[in-house]
Order: C-alpha cells, then structure tokens, then sequence
C-alpha cells in the first residue's frame, strides 16, 4: 500500500462528506475561489524513527481546517458543533491508496476554535518500509585540495 498525504485528504475528504454535509473539501489551503464552508488539510509536521526488521515509524502532524462565512452571527456554535462531531468519529479513518483500503488510527486529538477558522489537530503513526533498491542515505566520497596559486 503506498501512503501519501494526497491520498490521506482524499481519504478524508470522503469519510468525512456525510458528517459535514454540503462542506467543499480542498487538498490543501485554497487562497482563491473557496466556496465556504470549506475545509483542508495541511500537515505540520513529519518524525521518522528507526525502528526493528527494517521498518520505520513515521509520526506525521495534521490540521483540519474548517472554514464557514465569517459574517455569520452563530459562528462559534457552528465551529463548535462540527468539532464535536469531529470528535465523534475521528478516533479512526478509512484511507485507500485508490487500489486497497485499511484504518488508520488517529493519536493526540485537539481542536482550537480561532475568530476565523476551526483548527482540529490529529496525529498519524504510520508504518512504512524504504524501497529495496534505495538507500536513505548514501555516501559521499571527496577528495578535497587545497590549491595554491
């Protein structure tokens, strides 16, 4: 299965349709155009760790961001009330590489509500394996001289 945060948003993005409905979902944050309500992911961060028989663990930080008109008068009740239901079904999501599917659990859940935006923060621990024929890192040899004149 190969993992990857396109398919990590489309993933989402589809589980998430009849939570939220009538939400335009974005791969990423979409400056122009955006019909609200709207939300995207974004990752912040990416931790890989060695682990045993070649395998590592890649702990990858993202944000769901949920946007509704600004002007709206009941905001924070919406924003509130799309992070409960958040957390009502966020503990695991279905992800699909487009060819199989599988669960994957989400660590270290939190929302933030900000006078823009809802900002639900979760956590992916992924299990991944290099690629047989490729390092990760590879040496390097220079003979370095000093020239003078």
């Amino acid at each position: 299965m190969t993992f990857s945060l396109n398919h990590t948003a489309r993933s989402l993005a589809d589980y998430l349709a009849p939570i939220l409905p009538g939400v335009n979902f974005y791969e990423g944050p979409n400056q122009q155009g955006s019909g609200t309500p709207c939300a995207f992911l974004q990752r912040r961060y990416s931790r890989i760790k060695r682990r045993q028989a070649g395998r590592w663990l890649r702990a990858i930080g993202l944000a769901l961001t949920y946007l509704e008109d600004c002007n709206l008068p009941n905001l924070q009740a919406l924003y509130e009330a799309a992070a409960e239901r958040l957390d009502q079904v966020m503990e695991t999501l279905p992800y699909s590489d487009g060819a199989k599917t599988t669960l994957l659990r989400t660590y270290d859940r939190e929302w933030k509500i900000d006078r823009d935006a809802l900002h639900y923060k979760f956590e992916l621990k992924v299990w991944v394996r290099l690629p047989e024929n490729g390092a990760k890192m590879r040496t390097l040899i220079l003979n370095q001289e000093v020239v003078n004149g």
